[in-house]
Order: C-alpha cells, then sequence, then structure tokens
C-alpha cells in the first residue's frame, strides 16, 4: 500500500505528552512567568494536536488505496503497449509515419516513472509530492486519449483480438479517469487536515515545537543539571523536521 509517513508528526505530539508528564513530576518548581508555557496550555496545545493528528490519520487509509487502486490500472500499461505496437505495426497500409507517431504517443504513455524517493514528513513538501505525481498521471490519461484518436483514424486498424480493439483502449481511459479523480479528491481532506495539524505543529506563532522547546530550555533554569529529572528531560526532542 502507498503511504506518507505520519511517524515525524505523531512523534512531536507524543513527545509533548512526556514532556507535560515531567512538569506535573516537577510540580509547583514549575512556574514560569510567560503564560503560553504554562502546564495548562501545554496540555491544551497537546490535546488540539493529538485529535489533529487522529484526522489525518483516519484520512490517509482512503487516499492510500486510492493510490493504490490507480497503479492497479496503469501499471500494466507499458506491457500492453509493446503488444498493442506488434498490432498497429501489422496493420494493412501503416506507413513509417503513422508507426512514428504511434512511438511518440507511446514514449510519452511510458514516461511516468516509479517515484522510489522516501515519502517526505517536511510540512511544506507533502503537498509538493502530491502534485508532481497527480500531474503526471494526469499528463498520462491525456496521451492515452491521444493514441485512441491515432487508432481511430489509422484506416485499416481494425484488430479481431480484443485486448487490442479501440474499445478496449477507450474503456481503459476511463478507468485512469476514474481512478485518478478518486485520488484528487481523496487527498483534499487529507491535505486540508495536514495543513491544521501542521499549523498547530509547526506553522502557528505559538506552535507546538517552538513553545515545548521554550519549556526545556525554563525546566533548565529551575532543575539540577546533574539530577536525573534533568537528564530525561534532554532527551526528549521536538523538530520541524
Amino acid at each position: 500500500m502507498a503511504s506518507i509517513s505520519e511517524v515525524g508528526h505523531a512523534k512531536n505530539i507524543a513527545n509533548l505528552n512526556v514532556l507535560n508528564t515531567n512538569i506535573i513530576a516537577v510540580g509547583t518548581s514549575y512556574n514560569p512567568s510567560n503564560a503560553k508555557l504554562l502546564l495548562t496550555n501545554l496540555q491544551s496545545i497537546y490535546n488540539t494536536a493529538l485529535a489533529q493528528q487522529e484526522s489525518v490519520n483516519k484520512l490517509v487509509a482512503p487516499y492510500s488505496i486510492a493510490v493504490d487502486e490507480r497503479e492497479i490500472i496503469f501499471k500494466p500499461l507499458n506491457r500492453q503497449l509493446t503488444k498493442l505496437r506488434k498490432a498497429y505495426k501489422a496493420t494493412e497500409g501503416v506507413t513509417q509515419v503513422q508507426l512514428e507517431d504511434f512511438m511518440t504517443i507511446v514514449r510519452k504513455l511510458k514516461g511516468l516513472r516509479k517515484d522510489t524517493s522516501k515519502a517526505s514528513t517536511l510540512p511544506n513538501e507533502e503537498q509538493s509530492q502530491h502534485s508532481i505525481s497527480q500531474l503526471s498521471y494526469d499528463q498520462r490519461t491525456n496521451n492515452m486519449d491521444l493514441l485512441i484518436s491515432l487508432l481511430e483514424n489509422t484506416p485499416n486498424y481494425n484488430p479481431n483480438e480484443n485486448e487490442y480493439k479501440v474499445t478496449t483502449y477507450q474503456d481503459l481511459k476511463a478507468k485512469m479517469l476514474v481512478k485518478t479523480q478518486a485520488v484528487a479528491e481523496t487527498f483534499v481532506p487529507l491535505n486540508n487536515a495536514r495543513s491544521l495539524r501542521n499549523n498547530t505543529l509547526y506553522n502557528s506563532e505559538d506552535n507546538l515545537v517552538d513553545l515545548a522547546n521554550k519549556a526545556k530550555d525554563y525546566l533548565f533554569t529551575i532543575l539540577d543539571a546533574n539530577s536525573a529529572q534533568y537528564k530525561a528531560i534532554a532527551k526528549i526532542k521536538f523538530k520541524k523536521n
């Protein structure tokens, strides 16, 4: 199944809960003058971030399933096109120019390379990765339309085998459109949920990561640097990936 990692975001949220637990253990000594660093505010941010991450988690699966179903439609295409080339070439009266036009379209249809890069957890790159992938599939579907038009306008192209018929590729193009649209439609709510979560964690003025690190700074001013409590808090990390 296709997946987009939410590990980095979830780790920041979980670590805030750990930090809050340590603050509770510190007791009344934790008394920052900055009201934004008060335990009640940090707990409120944690609850908000946790709920937003859970919303993202619920929307990842429909998007991943849509991406997988799109791949099922597109993956066999390269092999199919190789066989179609033979059928087209064997058609009575097909010229070298027509064959070159056919191959130009096929090369474009085969141009989509599998993305082997690791899915990014960077807040500003998640949407970019989707947009690049979606555009590639949209272009591939458009090139299928060009292929169908070429077959329809090639005299004598009327194969007996169903897998090479124009109607077969028309049906395939319709499925490509449906699956590509499903990916786009499931991405929109997921992207919106991520935007809310990312604003809480990273982008707002009083975001989780910045406030958590400030709370750590304050804790270090009131704790013994040699204490086990200090050392445990020092290991709690908050990153903007």
